[in-house]
């Protein structure tokens, strides 16, 4: 389990110089090269959130906040207490888990083009065959 796509890539490797290929890894973010890991089999996971929601939602907050709106009663806000005890005000938005079944799920969203997921991939899953 690796805290992001990056990461995971050097572990896809360095497994892969081992000799120790099948290995499950995952990674997070759904960068290009970690679906087109995906594709390939070599990656299991990435879990990935959709970069330009999380900017729509981001940029309603701030102009809701720019408009004195109070954090507590901005819609979808839940309390989170921090791993240090800090009470903040926040939103959650769902994460996806990209697996070789649904990579249809981020080429659909036009996060990424058939192209670029599929590029060295033969005998993969949908989209790529």
């Amino acid at each position: 389990m690796a805290s992001n796509d990056g990461t995971a890539g050097g572990v896809v490797a360095a497994l892969t110089a081992q000799g120790l290929q099948g290995i499950p890894v995952s990674g997070q973010d759904g960068d290009h090269a970690a679906l087109n890991r995906i594709a390939q089999g070599t990656q299991t996971v990435s879990v990935w959130k959709d970069a330009r929601e999380l900017g729509r939602v981001a940029g309603e907050v701030a102009v809701q906040l720019a408009q004195g709106v109070d954090p507590a009663s901005i819609e979808g806000v839940e309390q989170f207490t921090t791993p240090g005890g800090n009470t903040v005000n926040a939103i959650f938005l769902d994460p996806v888990p990209i697996t070789r079944d649904n990579l249809s799920v981020v080429v659909d969203a036009g996060w990424i083009t058939k192209e670029a997921l599929c590029q060295g991939v033969t005998n993969g899953p949908a989209p790529c065959n």
